[in-house]
């Protein structure tokens, strides 16, 4: 079950999966397939599997047919898709995760751009789901949280993919939630002035105040600031910073934090930590993509 968020994906994911759709199709398919030519021009139909060769995570489920859909035009007769594993599930090597019917010219034109963008939701999901196992593996009740740190056009199904993965959505946009950083603090004058201008325009909603010392997370634990984010800090800063007396705020951690080390950052007082590389540093798993009788 993917976990609770505030968003409702469905039409913002599939309104940009149709624009990414056609621009796909610009960059790939521009005039006609050069080599799909050689098949002749009748729609001789074929079937084809898309499988892992490695343990993945779902993310796919929601958009594969609305990406299929615009990549063609309406004149064109579209691959029909049978999802096999629903997203948000783990799925061993072997594991056919998308069944594909229709013409063979249509299903080898897709093939790059269905391999390219399930890779890139799937690496994000497998990387967040790596997360939160560590975390559940702690005992921890830390949430793991992806950045803005997302591809151009694919913010949606970026963060979308991340919730796959277990984990849970920063802000969406600039426009979502304030967050205080080192520059605006800079150019409001201070930690303090910052707050207040903070606090008058949030008007009750939660903001986030990134803080990079003791003294403006003291200043922000006194202010009771919704959410604290923790720059840089060391894992034995963070623990620190855990046991100073707060009435309400919620403490995030981020920078520098990898599977290798979110170990020692882990503390039951810890309630969130928000990891740029979920989406910055995709790694695509090992997907193919065959037909029948391959």
């Amino acid at each position: 079950m993917l976990p609770l968020t505030r968003f409702d994906y469905r039409a913002e994911v599939l309104a940009s999966i149709r624009v990414l759709a056609q621009l796909a199709r610009k960059e790939d398919l521009p005039d006609r397939d050069l080599t799909a030519d050689l098949l002749g021009y009748d729609q001789q139909p074929t079937r084809a599997r898309i499988f892992t060769r490695q343990p993945i995570v779902m993310s796919g489920q929601l958009w594969i047919q609305d990406l299929i859909d615009g990549f063609f035009g309406p004149d064109e007769t579209p691959a029909q898709v049978k999802v096999l594993v629903p997203d948000g599930a783990v799925a061993q090597p072997g594991t056919d995760l998308i069944h594909l019917a229709g013409p063979a010219r249509a299903i080898l034109a897709l093939e790059r751009t269905l391999l390219n963008f399930l890779g890139r939701a799937i690496g994000i999901a497998t990387a967040t789901h790596a997360y939160v196992e560590k975390v559940r593996e702690s005992g921890c009740p830390t949430h793991i949280l992806d950045t803005r740190k997302t591809l151009p056009g694919f913010r949606w199904l970026d963060k979308y993919a991340v919730v796959c993965g277990g984990g849970f959505n920063h802000r969406m946009n600039l426009s979502d939630q304030i967050l205080l950083k080192e520059n605006h603090i800079a150019e409001l004058g201070g930690m303090a002035k910052a707050l207040e201008s903070a606090f008058a325009q949030a008007k009750g909603k939660p903001f986030i105040v990134e803080v990079r010392t003791f003294e403006e997370l003291a200043l922000c634990l006194q202010r009771n600031c919704p959410i604290i984010m923790l720059d840089n800090f060391t894992p034995e800063q963070v623990k620190r910073a855990c046991e100073m007396p707060r009435q309400s705020s919620l403490i995030e951690v981020s920078g520098g934090i990898h599977l290798n080390n979110i170990a020692t950052y882990l503390n039951p007082k810890l309630d969130r930590i928000s990891i740029g590389a979920l989406t910055h540093s995709v790694q695509a798993p090992d997907l193919s993509l065959l037909v029948e009788d391959a």
